[in-house]
């Protein structure tokens, strides 16, 4: 027969025992209560080993996040600075082709699909430094500001190319312009209408007459090609240069010439020397600009 209930007796030393009497089925709980107790504690400790677990790793996904940011905001401010040195470029670009005499460069139609009504020079806004900005959003700003500056490199790059070969020309028809004066003298007669010195009619002077010492220097002022060094009627011995463009020179009246047919020149080089052979009253050279077979002013191209 199973015990209703039972005794439990204490000896405290000096003093009689103390007993308690405790009933079966206060036993039967206690007992549970302990095992439950024990079960929860266990459970318990799972539970925070895990939560533990859990805010390490999301204290390390914290930190991975933190240095992300860091170095976004890193490469979003070398972005920056390349934005700026290309907006420096197109600023350069812009001026040059003021002093070239160009139009503004069309917008390009090379561009990343960006919607819109208007064309806008400013980078994509980057914004990394927000907690909110997920690295989904981060990724795709970093990505709209790369082809931004893609783009717009390309661009100068085209803008630039364009103005080198426009330049390269210029240069080569500048480096063809007579702009300096052929022989240092003084100017004795200026083109247009005048009485001629021989009939004393009102007759069409084509050029200019320089008055300078004889055997002075005469030289290119340009670069060209010599078409004729010889002798003619009126002007005696004569040198003729070709400089492309529709543009010819011609010098007059030389005592001699240094250069021959076909020789090219460029600006500065010795054509020839101061004369006066042909109808001339005195040393002094004849110096005549045509421009597509037709003579102009030569002191309008000098700028020295």
């Amino acid at each position: 027969m199973r015990p209703t209930e039972y005794e439990i007796v204490i000896f405290p030393g000096t003093t009689r025992p103390r007993r308690f009497t405790l009933k079966r089925r206060t036993v039967g709980i206690l007992l549970v209560t302990t095992i439950l107790a024990a079960v929860l504690e266990v459970a318990f400790l799972v539970q925070y080993v895990a939560r533990s677990g859990e805010l390490w790793e999301l204290e390390d996904l914290r930190s991975e996040a933190a240095q992300h940011r860091q170095q976004a905001s890193m490469l979003s401010t070398g972005m920056e600075d390349l934005r700026k040195q290309l907006s420096t470029m197109r600023d350069i670009n812009l001026r040059l082709r003021v002093m070239l005499g160009l139009d503004p460069p069309k917008p390009s139609s090379t561009g990343p699909g960006l919607g819109g009504k208007e064309e806008s020079n400013a980078a994509p806004a980057l914004d990394v430094g927000g907690e909110r900005a997920s690295f989904s959003e981060i990724a795709t700003q970093l990505q709209q500001k790369i082809e931004w500056l893609h783009h717009e490199a390309l661009t100068q790059q085209e803008h630039l190319q364009e103005l080198n070969h426009i330049a390269g020309e210029r240069r080569a028809q500048w480096a063809a312009t007579p702009s300096i004066w052929p022989v240092r003298g003084w100017l004795s007669s200026r083109f247009g209408h005048r009485i001629s010195p021989f009939t004393g009619m009102d007759t069409m002077h084509g050029g200019v007459d320089i008055s300078a010492p004889m055997h002075t220097p005469v030289i290119a002022p340009a670069a060209g090609t010599v078409t004729f060094a010889g002798t003619e009627a009126g002007l005696g011995n004569v040198v003729i240069v070709s400089h492309g463009y529709g543009l010819k020179t011609t010098y007059g009246h030389l005592s001699k010439a240094r250069v021959k047919a076909g020789q090219t020149v460029k600006r500065g080089d010795i054509l020839g020397e101061v004369g006066s052979t042909g109808l001339s009253t005195g040393p002094h050279l004849h110096y005549e600009v045509e421009v597509h077979g037709r003579p102009v002013d030569p002191t309008k191209y000098i700028i020295d």
